[in-house]
């Protein structure tokens, strides 16, 4: 099953150049999911409420363009056949003007929020979400996050968790980690940036009230930045390139 959903421009989503925000994009994902998950009648609230998840453990998205204030944005969802019984992947794509600019991947397990364990994803979700047999980028196997030597930090802000980071699992929204990583960024490569993907890994949720550390590093050609708690937990990576 195909699910779109036309996107309302909303000018806070671009930069000064008329380009969409990283974290927009991120926004826009999310919203198709959401769709998708409601019209196959999987609730999100409900699936709370009974002690289960869907948890993000990663996105991975690549850039060919990115969408302008002026065009017409369609974005597009799936998930793909459960090929572990662990994992789901949701793929897009975002249209701008006819054309696909933008392809991502995210990858989710269903958890146990009691136990914090995951749980098996059982034959009935193929007859809920209608899997198509179709991948947005091609990925049997998801690649390892980049491991960072501590010595090649070069830069680190701490990060104070604020009420409104929190969602309604009781821990920091999965698109949050995306602000993090830019005040960790060098201003000469955040204010003008031009990637052409991006990838976030979430390790450990953040709770409301733990002190973090955003530190970044430039490493195999990619800007890192990796998101600590007070103990040097590593909690969230965001990979730039």
């Amino acid at each position: 099953m195909f699910i779109e959903i036309p996107y309302q421009r909303r000018y806070e989503d671009f930069r000064k150049d008329g380009k969409m925000r990283l974290g927009a994009i991120l926004k826009v994902f999310e919203a198709a999911g959401s769709k998708h998950s409601d019209t196959v009648g999987d609730n999100i609230l409900s699936d709370t409420i009974e002690h289960k998840a869907w948890i993000m453990t990663d996105w991975f998205v690549e850039i060919d363009e990115f969408p302008k204030v002026n065009q017409t944005i369609l974005a597009r969802t799936w998930v793909e056949p459960i090929k572990q019984i662990l994992f789901s992947n949701r793929d897009f794509e975002i249209e701008a003007d006819g054309k696909v600019c933008l392809r991502c991947v995210g990858r989710y397990v269903m958890v146990d929020l009691e136990t914090g364990r995951p749980l098996k994803i059982g034959p009935e979700f193929a007859d809920q979400y209608k899997p198509e047999d179709r991948q947005s980028i091609a990925m049997d196997k998801p690649p390892r996050p980049i491991a960072v030597d501590p010595a090649a930090f070069t830069n680190e802000v701490a990060i104070k968790v604020r009420r409104s980071d929190i969602d309604y699992n009781d821990h920091v929204h999965n698109l949050t980690y995306l602000d993090y990583a830019f005040e960790a960024l060098p201003h000469e490569v955040y204010k003008n940036y031009d990637f052409k993907g991006f990838r976030v890994t979430y390790k450990q949720a953040v709770k409301p009230h733990e002190e973090l550390v955003c530190k970044y590093a430039f490493v195999e050609d990619k800007h890192v930045c990796c998101i600590f708690d007070k103990d040097g937990g590593l909690k969230t990576q965001v990979e730039f390139y």
